[in-house]
C-alpha cells in the first residue's frame, strides 16, 4: 500500500471519528437537557407536595373559619408564584435546549465537512499522483517498444 493510499485511509478514519464524536456529544447534550427538565419536574413535585402537606396540617390546625380562609388564601397566592417560578425556570431550559442541540448539529457538521475537504484532497493528490506514474509507466513501456521495434 503506498504512502498517499495510507493518508487517504487516515482521513476516512478521522471522518468517522468527528462524525461519531459529533453523534456522540449531541446525545451528551440531549441527555444533560432532558436530565435537567426531569430534575425541574421533579424539585416542582416535592415543592408541591410539601407546600400541600404544610397548608393540610395548618388547617387542621386551624380555630376558626376566618383563619381556614386566611391559610386558603395564602395557599393560593403561593401556589401561584411557585407556578410563576417553575414556568420561567422552564421556559430558560426550554429555550436553551434546541440551541444547544443546534450548536452541537452544527459543530459536528463543520468538523465532518472539513475532514471531507481533506479526504477529498488527498484522494485527488493521490489519484493525480497514481495518473502520473502509469503515463511515466506507459510513456516507459512505449519506449522499450519503439526501441525493440526500432533493433
Amino acid at each position: 500500500m503506498t504512502q498517499d493510499n495510507e493518508k487517504t485511509i487516515g482521513v476516512g478514519a478521522e471522518y468517522t471519528e468527528n462524525t461519531v464524536e459529533g453523534a456522540r456529544s449531541a446525545l451528551t447534550m440531549t441527555s444533560k437537557n432532558i436530565q435537567a427538565i426531569a430534575g425541574e419536574m421533579l424539585e416542582i413535585s416535592k415543592q408541591s407536595f410539601d407546600h400541600a402537606t404544610q397548608t393540610m396540617e395548618k388547617l387542621r390546625k386551624a380555630r376558626g373559619v376566618d383563619e381556614i380562609v386566611a391559610i386558603q388564601t395564602n395557599f393560593v397566592r403561593e401556589v401561584f408564584e411557585h407556578a410563576t417560578q417553575h414556568a420561567r425556570k422552564f421556559s430558560e431550559l426550554m429555550t436553551a435546549f434546541p440551541t444547544q442541540i443546534t450548536e452541537t448539529y452544527r459543530d459536528a457538521w463543520l468538523r465532518s465537512m472539513d475532514t471531507t475537504v481533506k479526504a477529498t484532497e488527498t484522494a485527488s493528490k493521490t489519484a493525480k499522483d497514481n495518473i502520473a506514474r502509469a503515463a511515466e509507466a506507459t510513456r516507459k513501456a512505449s519506449d522499450i517498444f519503439e526501441r525493440a521495434k526500432s533493433a
